[in-house]
């Protein structure tokens, strides 16, 4: 298909998948979940792909990688827009150092699995090194968006669910960061050919330099006050600048335009407006970035799916011993409930930016497993992967939530008789309100639907 009218048949498509797919009142508490994650739009777009309908050529993927360079921006700057020192502070240090330090355990858990059973099968090599390593990176990461789910449901108040909101809002940051320092450190081999100067260091730091960049030149335009649209389109063209940049010199476009929205959101006073200009149009755009992500998976091989159900479990595991060393050991205001970190499986829309990001860079660098393109067979794996998370994700949470107390039977048995005011009133009789979080950062660009998370892109 000619790109130009794949492009607005995307757009036409994003505006009314914003617009009707995810309202779900009339829909029942089954599928609401799914079509909460937006999960249905990854499987239209391996539905429009190459490898069915092929409505989205792999030419025509080709020629919309700038769009997916401007989501890309679009969804760093959202994430780093709510890394405020203000609405960080209002967090004991116990929790920034539960969220960081999970993140890095799984990270490490998931490595240190996928680096044996790849010896184990006669595989090694640098190029195979970076990708598990930029697999761990996106196994780190949790989202908000199932969470906010599940507390939007059962009308759950409490300790443990604030802290779970934040811990899946905060941990992106260390995912992030290591997929940076994988390309940084693959500046320095054949896989990035003509950018082999520097090291690991300079390229990170010229990642980071190019955030603070960005930053400052849309804090100089904000100058201006311009109105709502002219924001949108400052908006539009600062995110394609960030990550434009970040993918021609081959680094992360994610924690460019997370450092940016780092510096606008600590340094300027439109901190909220420019948020709510953002959030507006997330929908569409995360719609746009899911339809994409389906339409570039292929199933080179039947492995994929296993590979894929061992990426989910091995990733679980990261995250449940991960979270029960650290709650051992970091004295928490409240009781944590055993197997904590099964209330962290979704996984949401911040892995797929970083494999798709995967895509942008690597795509082209010809690597190989058993004779089949490494990135697209690691790409497929981690969309499996967190279709399983987003799918199983709420279910855990919600039973991680119940076990705490935080869901008791009395609100699950008033929904389900479709008493609404019924449940309202008993959530609000058993638990004391949560403490307060900002109104301005009460949404989260990983899904559409987490209007509670306190930080998460």
């Amino acid at each position: 298909m000619d790109p130009l009218v794949a492009t607005l048949v995307l757009i036409l498509l994003a505006l009314l998948g914003a617009r009707f797919s995810f309202s779900t009142e009339r829909v029942p508490a089954g599928p609401r979940l799914l079509f909460r994650t937006g999960t249905h739009f990854l499987f239209l777009g391996v539905l429009l792909g190459p490898g069915a309908l092929a409505f989205l050529s792999a030419e025509a993927l080709t020629q919309l990688y700038p769009l997916l360079g401007l989501g890309l921006g679009w969804v760093g700057l959202l994430f780093g827009l709510q890394l405020d020192r203000e609405t960080l502070r209002q967090f004991p240090p116990s929790f920034h150092l539960v969220a960081m330090g999970q993140a890095v355990l799984t990270f490490a858990v998931f490595f240190g699995v996928g680096l044996a059973a790849t010896r184990g099968a006669g595989l090694s090599g640098v190029e195979l090194q970076a990708l598990l390593l930029a697999a761990a990176a996106t196994a780190a990461v949790s989202s908000p968006a199932g969470i906010a789910m599940v507390s939007s449901n059962f009308l759950v108040r409490g300790q443990v669910r604030q802290f779970l909101f934040f811990v899946a809002s905060l941990d992106a940051v260390v995912g992030l960061l290591a997929l940076q320092f994988t390309y940084g450190w693959l500046h320095r081999t054949p896989v990035m050919a003509g950018f082999e100067v520097g090291g690991m260091a300079f390229w990170s730091a010229a990642d980071l330099a190019l955030g603070v960049v960005c930053g400052i030149l849309f804090l100089w335009l904000m100058r201006l006050r311009p109105g709502r649209e002219e924001l949108v389109l400052y908006l539009l063209g600062i995110s394609a600048l960030v990550g434009g940049a970040a993918l021609q010199l081959q680094l992360s476009p994610l924690v460019a335009a997370t450092v940016m929205g780092a510096v606008v959101a600590n340094f300027s006073r439109d901190r909220g407006r420019i948020y709510k200009a953002l959030q507006q149009w997330e929908k569409p755009i995360y719609v746009v970035l899911l339809i994409l992500a389906g339409a570039q998976v292929r199933f080179t091989t039947w492995w994929v799916l296993p590979l894929g159900v061992a990426y989910f479990l091995v990733r679980a595991l990261g995250k449940v011993v991960g979270n029960a060393v650290l709650v051992r050991w970091v004295p928490l205001p409240f009781q944590a409930p055993r197997r904590l970190g099964l209330g962290l499986l979704p996984q949401g829309g911040i892995s797929l930016a970083m494999a798709l990001s995967l895509i942008l860079i690597l795509g082209g660098a010809g690597l190989e497993v058993y004779g089949h393109p490494a990135v697209d067979l690691l790409f497929a794996v981690i969309v499996v992967g967190v279709v399983l998370s987003e799918l199983t994700g709420p279910v855990l949470t919600h039973q991680v939530l119940r076990r705490a107390g935080e869901i008791t039977r009395a609100v699950e048995k008033a929904l389900e008789q479709g008493d609404d005011r019924k449940a309202e009133a008993e959530a609000i009789r058993r638990h004391a309100p949560a403490s307060p979080v900002p109104a301005e950062a009460d949404a989260s660009p990983d899904g559409p639907e987490a209007p509670e998370a306190p930080l998460e892109p």
